[in-house]
């Protein structure tokens, strides 16, 4: 992972939210009900900060490059379909692409050096594929085994999305979901944040 100012800043807001949430739990006494609420409220708001800050760490600095790592996808709508049934699928909040068999079994994925931007794919000849990034305006060549073949700046408008782009739903746990995409991670961390705000205005009033 490279590190640099904005990775540093995600990190500091990342852990921040991990620590409140944890002391949070710590702080409960005996085992009730509020101790439990509390406990599953920490955890979604630790899910939904995971979730929420982690794609952008990785778009920025590369975490998780391996080609061995996937991360969850869920639905999309952006997907190159070939022939024999290999699709490569974007996954633009967290900087990678990801190819899967006609099984949709995980294969390998890699980053793409967007900036912390979308992207798009294209489809070329011999299996091989485009991305054109909006912020550094960069035009990537790529196989299936992820090798960049070519890379060179582009001009004009960035490109509308190819017509060839196919909807694929990629099995992903349930318990995994919230890594999906920003959005339904913060859904989760805003359900904890306001199951506890419940329960503890709750154990307030009940103290009166």
């Amino acid at each position: 992972m490279e590190l640099n100012f904005s990775s540093i800043i995600i990190l500091v807001l990342l852990t921040a939210v991990i620590a409140q949430a944890i002391s949070i739990v710590f702080s409960q006494k005996g085992f009730t009900w509020k101790t439990i609420l509390n406990f599953l409220a920490s955890a979604c708001v630790i899910v939904g900060a995971v979730g929420f800050f982690g794609p952008a760490l990785s778009s920025i600095s590369g975490l998780g490059a391996s080609q061995s790592f996937e991360w969850p996808i869920g639905n999309t709508d952006k997907a190159l379909e070939y022939p024999d049934g290999y699709l490569v699928v974007p996954h633009e909040p967290s900087g990678r692409v990801q190819l899967y068999n006609h099984s949709l079994q995980f294969i390998r994925g890699w980053q793409v050096k967007a900036s912390g931007g979308p992207f798009k794919l294209f489809p070329a000849e011999d299996s091989t594929f485009y991305i054109f990034t909006a912020r550094s305006r960069m035009k990537y060549h790529y196989d299936l085994d992820g090798n960049l073949l070519s890379s060179q700046k582009y001009t004009g408008p960035y490109p509308k999305d190819s017509v060839d782009l196919v909807s694929a739903s990629i099995p992903t746990p349930i318990y995994l979901q919230a890594f999906t995409h920003p959005r339904t991670a913060w859904f989760v961390a805003v359900i904890g944040a306001l199951l506890f705000i419940a329960v503890n205005a709750r154990g307030l009033k009940s103290n009166r």
